[in-house]
């Protein structure tokens, strides 16, 4: 806010409309702040339970070791889908789903095990794009909501207040210029000749 500002009521009318803009959006960044708060708790939550999962596929693979060292691991990953989602006025993505390059192996010359250990990798890898992808919207979520505490707090502790107390002087001022003004007419009446 500025902190010169001229003793007028366009002055007035001008910090009036910007209190009321203030006073009608104060609501609605409230709101929002609660669905994000709210949105992140639950996505928390879902972060580590997905957090939880990985790391159990990621153990449950070296049940797999021995076919990981005659054969080469011919799951890569080809491309991840992701879903734009808005959360409170907040756009960040969502998990899809991952596809695969098809994987091409000697089914003559593998291991008996080794289809099998090929869904137990797509399923590890596959757990760690989507913790990837939450972890990637939980960090987007919380700079919306730190950003939108921010403003709540700039607007009800800082701007609101000092647009009250600058319209609050200004019609002070004016008041007082008024008074002075109506004095100033008395004494000149009471002073001047009476005409007759």
């Amino acid at each position: 806010m500025q902190t010169k500002f001229s003793y007028n009521k366009t002055t007035i009318q001008a910090f009036q409309r910007q209190l009321s803009i203030r006073r009608k959006a104060l609501p609605v960044l409230l709101r929002k702040e609660t669905a994000l708060r709210q949105a992140l708790k639950s996505l928390k939550a879902e972060v580590k339970e997905t957090r939880q999962r990985s790391q159990s596929l990621h153990q449950s693979l070296a049940e797999w070791s021995g076919v990981w060292a005659q054969f080469y691991p011919w799951v890569r990953i080809e491309e991840t889908r992701l879903r734009p989602e808005n959360v409170a006025g907040t756009r960040v993505w969502s998990f899809e789903e991952v596809i695969f390059t098809p994987a091409e192996y000697p089914l003559r010359y593998g291991a008996p095990s080794l289809p099998a250990a090929i869904e137990a990798l797509k399923a590890y890898l596959e757990a760690r794009e989507r913790l990837r992808i939450m972890e990637e919207k939980q960090r987007a979520l919380e700079a919306a909501r730190k950003k939108t505490t921010q403003k709540v707090n700039l607007y009800e502790k800082v701007q609101i207040p000092a647009y009250e107390e600058a319209i609050r002087k200004i019609k002070r001022f004016l008041e007082d210029k008024e008074n002075i003004a109506t004095a100033a007419k008395k004494i000149a009446k009471k002073r001047s000749p009476a005409v007759s």
